[in-house]
Parts: structure tokens; C-alpha cells; sequence
């Protein structure tokens, strides 16, 4: 998204935040699943990706990092992995904590997963509690991915604003300077006789006239996307505020 063009930059974000609002309902939903993890087919937590598998694993990696101080590896080209973790909120045994990127279908997805040991990992069978407090913690580490993918949008829409404004403060000023260079000359070509300099005044009056007459013309469509900017903060607002209910509505009736 970061184009250094004000324009392009003001296409790419809009387009692709609606690429990706068409491309799912932006949930918290994660389905059981029986996939390859590591050497053994285990159970995982899986959700679809909405994103480049880059920036999960980015997420992923700031998350471990918050939650136990470590951050998780890259192991191989489809998997993150923090090793021997103690996750209290899930078990109180420690274990390989792994997300595994697949493709199902058509659809990318992962499947977060906890390893006790070689060929033991929390299962609805033999760790039913904790497999559902697996889920739950799968479900903290998505909100956390979703909570920075909107506010790094709106980080970006704020940017840009912020640059629509001061090119807008930047062309009123030189609005403003070349109205008093026309003025001035004005003034000097009711007393100059020299014929060159006179030619030379009116040249840089109907210059400065031209370029005035294109910066008029350009801040108003700043202002149109400063305007449309900013309601597409407030859509995303509402994308982040739905995640937010969806967890905190997951999270009561679990404790119900």
C-alpha cells in the first residue's frame, strides 16, 4: 500500500480493502480440522487466510511475542512454530505451539495446533477442555491479527490525509504568493516603459494566472478524497467493531 504517488496510493488502499471485504465475512471462525503437522496428521483450529500468508506469520510472531515474550520461528516455508511453551490458559503441560499453512480446495487457510510430544497433541478425544480452550486462544491470536491488519488501514488512511492536506496548505500559499506577485507587477506596468521587462511581467502574470487556475482546480478534489477517506475510516471502524463483538460474544457464552 505504501506507493509514494498521492494518488495511486489513495486507488490501492480503497481497492484493496474492498478486494478484501468482498473476499469473506472478515470472521472469527475456526472449524476442526485433521491435518499434516510436522511428521504426524494432528488436530488444529483451522480459519481461512484473507491475506498473504506473509503477514499472518508476521502477526503470528508479534503475538508469541506479546503473549509469552518469545517470538515464533519460521520452520520451513509453511508452518510458524514456538517450541516448548507453557500456555497455562490451554493446559498445564508445555508443548510445540505451531501454525501450519495449507491449502484446502480452494482456499488457503491455517490450523493452529499444540504438540506435547512426538505423536501426542491436543485432541478432542483425549483433551476435550483443553481442546476447546485451544480453540478460544486460536480465536485470541485471529482478533489480534485482525485488530492490526484494520488499524494498519487506518494508519494508512490517516497518512493519507494528512498528505491531502498539506499538499492542500501548500497550494493555498502558493496561490496566495503568486495572487501578490500579479499584483505587484501590475502595479510596476502602470509605470515601466521598457518594453522587454513589460513582455516579461505579463509573461510571468499569465504563468502565475495558469498555475492558479490548476491548484483551484486540484483542491477540491483533495478535499473529495480527504472526505472519502475518511468514510472509509468509519467503514473499517465498523469491520474492526464487528470482529471485536463476535469475540467478546464468544467469550461470554463460553463462560456461560
Amino acid at each position: 500500500m505504501r506507493i509514494k504517488l498521492i494518488d495511486m496510493k489513495f486507488l490501492s488502499t480503497i481497492s484493496a480493502v474492498f478486494f478484501f471485504g468482498s473476499l469473506c465475512a472478515q470472521d472469527l471462525t475456526v472449524t476442526h480440522s485433521k491435518i499434516p503437522v510436522s511428521d504426524v496428521t494432528a488436530d488444529v483450529w483451522s480459519a481461512n487466510l484473507n491475506d498473504d500468508m506473509s503477514f499472518y506469520e508476521d502477526t503470528f510472531e508479534d503475538f508469541t511475542k506479546q503473549e509469552f515474550g518469545s517470538r515464533s520461528q519460521n520452520d520451513g516455508k509453511n508452518e510458524e512454530l514456538l517450541e516448548k511453551v507453557s500456555i497455562p490458559q490451554v493446559t498445564d503441560k508445555r508443548g510445540d505451539l505451531r501454525i501450519t499453512f495449507y491449502t484446502e480446495g480452494d482456499r488457503n487457510k491455517l490450523g493452529l495446533s499444540l504438540l506435547l510430544g512426538y505423536d501426542v497433541w491436543i485432541n478432542p478425544d483425549d483433551y476435550p477442555e483443553e481442546m476447546e480452550r485451544l480453540r478460544r486462544f486460536t480465536r485470541d491470536y485471529l482478533r489480534f491479527h485482525y485488530v492490526h491488519y484494520y488499524n494498519d488501514i487506518i494508519d494508512e488512511d490517516m497518512k493519507q490525509i494528512s498528505d491531502y492536506e498539506k499538499s492542500i496548505e501548500k497550494s493555498e500559499k502558493s496561490i496566495g504568493s503568486m495572487r501578490g506577485q500579479i499584483t505587484r507587477n501590475e502595479e510596476k506596468l502602470n509605470t515601466e516603459t521598457n518594453d522587454k521587462r513589460r513582455a516579461n511581467m505579463e509573461r510571468k502574470n499569465q504563468q502565475n494566472l495558469e498555475d492558479i487556475e490548476r491548484l483551484e482546480a486540484e483542491i477540491p478534489e483533495s478535499h473529495k478524497k480527504i472526505e472519502s477517506l475518511n468514510e472509509h475510516i468509519l467503514q473499517i471502524k465498523e469491520k474492526l467493531k464487528y470482529v471485536e463483538d463476535q469475540y467478546y460474544a464468544d467469550e461470554e457464552s463460553a463462560q456461560n
